[in-house]
């Protein structure tokens, strides 16, 4: 079985196979955009050679085809340009395309801090769209892998994934658990046999110690069972759906105490008594505790809820909150744009925040760059672009580009829409039609 394991493609770069089928083909997440189906063959495993096709056959479902092989370096750039354009910075990225920031990212770093030294914190982040706050969740969750600490990604739609709903958050939260130096999620699998196989945990009064280090070992190693652990861990099966699931596959003597809420009056407390639990679990088994990121937030808010789902709404903040008074390695970050117009308090997201979770830190708003910061910003741009094109850049008049991209900036400074996305997108289009034609090549 490939899932979880991390390979490289010549054309898209490194990333973890997420699914497989009978064809010879591996869903491979990237890290940026959506995870794409590909033949194994085109596949180079970096993990675990017992998955990799034998070096003297071809898999089922290889093309036959000879893939020319780019340097890490410009396939990495590729990647980075990419999710530009999809208005999203990859992590890698996120450090050196920050200009303006320097004294935002100290605060950031103290929170980061403040987590791994087992003092919760939450952090709020405010700005409009394409005005930076969803680069500077980025920022925070980059800082946080930097410092060992897992994260979590949670995109707040109102229907789905939303704060009203606090059981369902706590399967988005593990849906998208990433461990230091992961580039995508692998799944809590692997690591509830590690604690099994630790055979011991300091957070032992908590159940999932409790219900693992109770599991047989023998157990554990079977992949079907670890794949039922795994679901009711993360709420898709209930205690009940999984026993028999157990049963079925040969294991009647596991018990499995609930792990759902009792009633919807206590789902808040629950989702908080999770939260510390997975923050303390992710200590234990290979990082140093857990940022969780909720972003559109203002999302959320705007979806026209009855008077019952606000109170639920309020009830998880107001948990929260007493949360943080606890000692445990975790850290909260939420992104808001503003509401637009003027609407109740309870109906603004950042106000509504900052009412009701006291120990949240003064909010961040993200910056609207100077134009000494946008042209800085223009010029790591090109540096990227030619480290992600280096033939098609070479041919082409660098600096009659910078002089175009710097007359753009002033224009754009000016604009309907003067914000950093917007820029960052108007000047890649710049450099691919200045790459593609050549139109500002030298002798030109």
């Amino acid at each position: 079985m490939t899932v979880g394991v991390r390979v490289r493609h010549p054309a898209l770069g490194t990333g973890t196979v997420v699914a497989e089928d009978s064809r010879g083909r591996a869903r491979v997440n990237f890290g940026y955009a959506a995870a794409v189906w590909l033949p194994v063959g085109e596949l180079e495993f970096l993990e675990d050679a017992r998955h990799a096709p034998p070096d003297d056959s071809k898999p089922p479902g290889h093309t036959g085809r000879d893939f020319p092989t780019l340097p890490e370096g410009v396939i990495d750039a590729r990647r980075a340009i990419l999710a530009l354009k999809l208005g999203q910075v990859l992590e890698e990225n996120v450090c050196d395309l920050s200009v303006g920031t320097d004294g935002i990212q100290t605060s950031l770093e103290r929170a980061v801090a403040a987590a791994v030294g087992r003092q919760p914190r939450c952090v709020l982040i405010e700005g409009s769209w394409g005005s930076g706050k969803t680069h500077l969740l980025t920022l925070l969750a980059a800082l946080a892998a930097r410092s060992e600490l897992a994260t979590a990604t949670v995109i707040l739609d109102g229907e789905g994934v939303t704060l009203t709903e606090p059981m369902g958050l706590v399967e988005a939260v593990l849906g998208s658990l990433r461990y230091p130096g992961e580039i995508a999620p692998c799944g809590i699998g692997g690591r509830l046999v590690r604690l099994r196989q630790q055979g011991n945990y300091s957070g032992t009064e908590w159940r999932i110690a409790e219900t693992v280090l109770q599991t047989p070992s023998q157990a554990l190693d079977e992949p079907e069972v670890v794949e039922v652990l795994e679901e009711y861990f993360t709420l898709k099966l209930a205690a009940t759906q999984a026993v028999n699931k157990l049963r079925r596959l040969g294991w009647r003597g596991v018990s499995l105490p609930s792990m759902k809420a009792r009633s919807v009056a206590d789902r808040a407390e629950r989702f908080c008594e999770l939260l510390k639990g997975w923050a303390e679990f992710c200590a234990s088994t290979g990082a140093r505790g857990l940022a969780v990121v909720f972003d559109e937030v203002d999302v959320e808010y705007a979806t026209p809820w009855n008077r019952e789902w606000r109170s639920r709404r309020s009830q998880l903040l107001q948990a929260l909150d007493g949360l943080l008074g606890q000692e445990c390695p975790l850290l909260l970050a939420f992104g808001s744009a503003p509401p637009s117009g003027d609407v109740e308090e309870e109906n603004d997201a950042v106000q509504d925040l900052m009412r009701r979770v006291d120990g949240m830190d003064p909010p961040i708003t993200a910056p609207r760059p100077t134009l000494d910061q946008t042209l800085e910003l223009a010029s790591r741009l090109q540096t990227l672009y030619a480290g992600a094109y280096p033939d098609r850049m070479s041919k082409v008049n660098e600096n009659r580009v910078r002089q175009l991209i710097a007359e753009f900036a002033e224009r754009h400074q000016d604009s309907l829409d003067p914000t950093p996305r917007s820029f960052v997108r108007g000047t890649l289009e710049r450099l691919d039609v200045a790459s593609d034609l050549n139109s500002f090549s030298e002798g030109s």
